[in-house]
């Protein structure tokens, strides 16, 4: 077996990040706990904008449910749920937090878990979630807004192409109207729960400042993208970008990635690399394996086998930029109509990632099914045949993202190995010979 040089190093601002959450949260449950300051849980989708100009704090459900995860929580609170008569099929990713709070134990919850908030903010985008936040709201005994998801009738071609300048027509005039009426009422419910004021200016520039870190996470993106060996594990990509993106719109989002970029740059122009002799590249598709994060350099010892690129990577820059001149409020509801359909339905997701696997060199696809959350995996199918038709081999695995119960950690890098064996290094070999070009 060839011996590989593999480089551990943390980024400097990986720490940095994750320190300021800590501090987030610390500071966070002073202000809820102790000065009784009003504060919203939202779903990861939900506009939690319109809470950051109020000065409201917004503790996002998946960001919430990845920390319980990693902190390896999930087993016992996904037994709670066994015990009190929920079904095997409930998405886990959105319920996790709601069986913490249900376990009603702040000594073992992550960060002493979330204390009871102003209200709950979700987005109707699957026919779990109203039940599943009105059930938290009712455990709390506190309002739940929901806004609606409407469907787009026609999508066209690279959308992520279109989505910055022409959201007016990509996303159907009709559809943003009806959006702009329910976010206006939404700033109604904060403003009358909270008792303070939306400030429209304070909201211009906190949305110019979302544009301004997604072109940063942009240019990160291409250089990783670009360069001749991958400089930064997915890790490390997961930490710097997830943190700006809850906390988006904020000075401390736009500085820490550029913080995150001079790192990145440096490691670049200075030829670091996370495995010297890089073999193979993979990319992640779907959410992250936040309960095994330390899979996704399992292969680079024995294959020279790097993750490359998640949906994190760069889904930020592509995602979330909207450039407006004189109403954010309309920018932001064409963001929000389809934030989520864009990294899991089919016409979004399946072209998308397509055509990143090109970009980022992909040898190969490792994407999760997630047993339960049916809504993070409607257009794996769809996707998987569309990097098959460009000549990038995919497998699929089938587990959960949070849910640790579901995951046999040998098993999956077994399995993940002999794909590796028989699809993925032939494609490599092939490409780095000049023979194996993806499809256009």
């Amino acid at each position: 077996m060839t011996e590989r040089k593999i480089n551990s190093e943390r980024l400097a601002c990986t720490k940095s990040a994750s320190d300021y959450q800590k501090q987030w949260f610390s500071d966070f449950r002073r202000r809820a706990l102790e000065n009784g300051e009003p504060y919203v849980i939202a779903d990861g989708a939900a506009p939690m904008e319109l809470c950051h100009v109020m000065d409201i704090p917004v503790v996002s459900t998946v960001w919430y449910s990845a920390v319980i995860s990693a902190k390896k929580l999930s087993p016992r609170y996904f037994d709670l749920a066994d015990r009190l008569g929920y079904h095997q099929g409930l998405p886990r990713y959105v319920s996790l937090p709601l069986f913490s709070t249900l376990d009603n134990d702040p000594g073992s919850a992550a960060y002493g878990g979330l204390p009871k908030p102003m209200m709950i903010l979700s987005r109707l985008r699957g026919d779990y979630s109203q039940r599943i936040f009105q059930q938290w709201a009712d455990a709390y005994g506190v309002p739940h807004f929901a806004i609606d998801c409407s469907s787009v009738e026609h999508i066209g071609d690279r959308w992520w192409d279109r989505n910055e300048y022409g959201w007016e027509e990509l996303f159907e005039t009709h559809r943003i109207d009806h959006q702009v009426k329910q976010l206006e009422g939404l700033i109604r419910v904060l403003e009358t729960l909270s008792g303070r004021t939306f400030d429209y200016n304070e909201f211009a520039v906190q949305m110019h400042r979302v544009n301004e870190a997604a072109e940063i996470t942009k240019a990160i993106s291409d250089r990783l993208a670009t360069a001749d060996r991958l400089a930064v594990a997915i890790p490390d990509q997961l930490h710097n970008v997830m943190a700006p993106t809850w906390h988006r719109g904020s000075e401390w989002s736009v500085q820490h990635l550029k913080d995150y970029q001079r790192e990145v740059e440096g490691r670049i122009d200075s030829g670091y690399a996370i495995c010297e002799d890089e073999g193979p590249r993979l990319i992640w598709i779907n959410n992250g394996l936040w309960h095994d994060t330390a899979y996704y350099r399992a292969f680079e010892e024995q294959y020279g086998a790097v993750f490359a690129w998640s949906m994190y990577t760069n889904f930020f820059a592509d995602g979330y930029r909207r450039y407006f001149t004189d109403d954010p409020l309309r920018a932001l509801a064409a963001r929000h109509l389809t934030v989520n359909e864009q990294l899991h339905l089919p016409g979004y997701m399946n072209t998308w990632v397509a055509e990143q696997a090109r970009f980022h060199r992909a040898d190969g696809a490792v994407t999760i099914i997630s047993e339960g959350d049916r809504g993070q995996s409607t257009a794996s199918a769809f996707t998987r045949l569309e990097l098959e038709r460009i000549g990038v081999p995919v497998l699929e695995l089938t587990a959960n993202v949070v849910d640790a119960r579901l995951w046999d950690g040998a098993a999956m890098r077994e399995v993940t190995s002999k794909f590796i064996e028989e699809r993925v290094l032939p494609r490599s070999r092939a490409r780095k010979a000049g023979r194996g070009a993806p499809a256009s």
